[in-house]
């Protein structure tokens, strides 16, 4: 499967994505012309400013920590990050949005790769009470 091939499927996979139910969120990011997806639980690691909380840690290399929490902020201010659309599953030709998607955001995919994170994160979260 080629690297542009591999854009459309993870693409469609954003695209399938159930408009009210959130555990994965998918964007690119035309700084890197990157796509990446966040988890949910990932936010748990930040506070209201975008910052790392002392209340949550990750088993995440300190590479990924830190562009996590580059693209997090950046995300909160709009600064060159495009949110993928979510149709669930409800749509046919999810080939024919990803090409509307690209055109309409000028994506070139041949210059896009997609953000590899390392397997097996872990997060734990210190509740108080």
């Amino acid at each position: 499967m080629t690297s542009q091939e591999q854009i459309y499927n993870w693409l469609v996979i954003g695209f399938q994505q159930s408009p009210v139910k959130f555990s994965e969120v998918f964007y690119y990011d035309k700084s890197d012309d990157q796509f990446f997806s966040i988890l949910m639980t990932d936010y748990f690691l930040f506070d209201n400013h975008g910052d790392l909380t002392k209340e949550a840690t990750a088993s995440y290399s300190e590479n990924t920590l830190k562009q996590l929490t580059d693209r997090i902020k950046r995300i909160t201010i709009n600064d060159n990050i495009v949110a993928i659309p979510r149709f669930g599953n409800d749509e046919d030709d999810y080939l024919q949005k990803v090409e509307t998607f690209l055109n309409l955001n000028a994506i070139n995919i041949a210059q896009s790769t997609i953000w590899e994170v390392e397997e097996g994160g872990s997060i734990n979260i210190k509740i108080t009470g």
